[in-house]
């Protein structure tokens, strides 16, 4: 080969690489902008969520009877001074020593249950508010099966059936029409291959609240206990993985089939 066309070569084996180069930044800026757009898109829907939860605060609402569980389950956790605490952060000190009646009345606004939750995120941190709003979550469930001890029997008879698959099913429709049917909190349930999925559309646990993470977990507790109540005592993982505090539409909760143990 000529020395000519040697330097030819080189040449365009150079100005390959430098498009190359030039294609690749082109690349990854469109890439940054895009991660830009998102996290531009994700901030604006959050900031559209925190006012939406305000301008409807007093629309959605928890009975009084549940709201008094979730304290009383508080108050068994962090003590009657602890409960005092949170509910003076939460900003709804008219409760202090004086939980709401003990009557299915939907009274307790779904701020307050957002206030609530925050509080405890506050005082104990993320860790600490997960692993506190888990154990809540299951103690209010088993309070309020000894509250609801009627309705709790009928559908244990409405959910002998073979399977355990059919039990979790039952189990899952029957809890969705119970907090669809006496609060103003929306849930569908469906399934995928591996999972059975929890809709809450209208969730109390996140609000007024945003977040990077997810934090509706005294949700993921009341589920684990219920799962737990349905199939005799097995355990299945649960994760959520939409929250409508990170700017989600909806707050998305994925039920492995298979249960743990």
């Amino acid at each position: 080969m000529s020395e000519d066309k040697a330097k030819e070569k080189e040449t365009e084996a150079k100005k390959a690489e430098e498009v190359q180069a030039e294609e690749k930044k082109a690349d990854e800026k469109k890439a940054e902008e895009k991660k830009a757009d998102d996290k531009k898109s994700v901030e604006e829907r959050k900031a559209a969520k925190l006012e939406s939860d305000r301008k409807d605060a007093d629309k959605y609402f928890y009975p009084n009877k549940w709201a008094r569980i979730v304290l009383t389950s508080a108050e068994e956790v962090m003590g009657p001074q602890g409960v005092r605490s949170m509910l003076n952060m939460a900003k709804i000190p008219q409760y202090i020593d004086n939980y709401p009646p003990d009557n299915m009345k939907k009274e307790f606004s779904f701020g307050g249950v957002g206030q609530l939750q925050q509080a405890i995120w506050d005082m104990y941190g993320a860790r600490g508010a997960r692993v506190f709003a888990v154990r809540a979550g299951e103690q209010s469930f088993q309070v309020g099966l000894s509250q609801f001890k009627s309705v709790a029997t009928a559908a244990q008879v409405a959910m002998r059936v073979g399977s355990l698959e059919a039990k979790v099913k039952l189990g899952l429709e029957f809890f969705s029409k119970l907090f669809n049917t006496v609060t103003d909190q929306v849930v569908e349930v469906s399934e995928d291959d591996k999972h059975w999925i929890w809709k809450i559309t209208h969730c109390p646990v996140c609000w007024g609240r945003v977040s990077d993470e997810p934090v509706c977990y005294l949700a993921i507790g009341v589920l684990q206990a219920g799962l737990s109540w349905v199939t005799e005592g097995k355990k299945f993982r649960i994760k959520e993985t939409e929250c409508k505090a990170m700017g989600h539409e909806d707050c998305i909760f994925m039920i492995e089939k298979v249960p743990v143990e």
